[in-house]
């Protein structure tokens, strides 16, 4: 699954489907959960190449695998939750440009976030920014985006710092060049 998210992250869709559907072959001998993160990458490969209806539907079965319960305490993949797969498509909802809903879905996820979570939480507000910011919510983007930059302070998150990192630019084309310029600066003080 880390070559098909690498792919994903260098742009390499179909690459990244064929590993996905790769690991998924193995399905029948996965946990529950182990299966949703993969199905939960083939959505976002799907996504990038535009194919809207097969990742919504792969994300569909990725919610059924992420509701069945864990098979143990030493379960690796005990953080792919439902509120998890619900961020993750609406990565793939932003993807596809529909940051409206992405902003629902993320909504609903943060609502029954778990504490222990704290790092995905970081990148699900950060992913609630950019959605904000795509649709041309400028304030709503930038108070998440707030909140979000806390918690990367604080965690670290590669992942969290790369989302941020888009807003600047989204702000730009939504006409909000003051705004790019401050949060630009905020960011990098996360390198510091």
């Amino acid at each position: 699954m880390r070559r098909s998210n690498i792919a994903t992250d260098a742009k390499r869709p179909e690459l990244a489907l064929k590993l996905a559907d790769a690991a998924l072959d193995k399905s029948t001998c996965l946990p529950p959960r182990y299966c949703a993160i993969a199905l939960r990458q083939r959505a976002h490969a799907l996504a990038q190449l535009g194919r809207s209806d097969d990742c919504a539907s792969t994300l569909e079965l990725a919610f059924k695998f992420a509701e069945r319960s864990v098979d143990s305490e030493k379960d690796l993949a005990q953080y792919c939750t439902t509120e998890y797969v619900e961020m993750e498509a609406a990565h793939c909802w932003i993807e596809l440009g529909q940051p409206d809903q992405a902003i629902e879905t993320l909504q609903h996820s943060l609502a029954d976030w778990k504490p222990e979570f704290r790092r995905d939480l970081g990148l699900c507000l950060a992913r609630l920014a950019v959605a904000h910011a795509s649709s041309g919510q400028i304030e709503e983007s930038l108070i998440v985006a707030g909140r979000s930059l806390e918690i990367a302070h604080e965690t670290k998150s590669f992942r969290t710092e790369m989302q941020l990192a888009r807003i600047p630019s989204i702000l730009i084309t939504q006409g909000a060049e003051d705004e790019a310029r401050q949060f630009d600066r905020s960011i990098r003080s996360l390198k510091s």
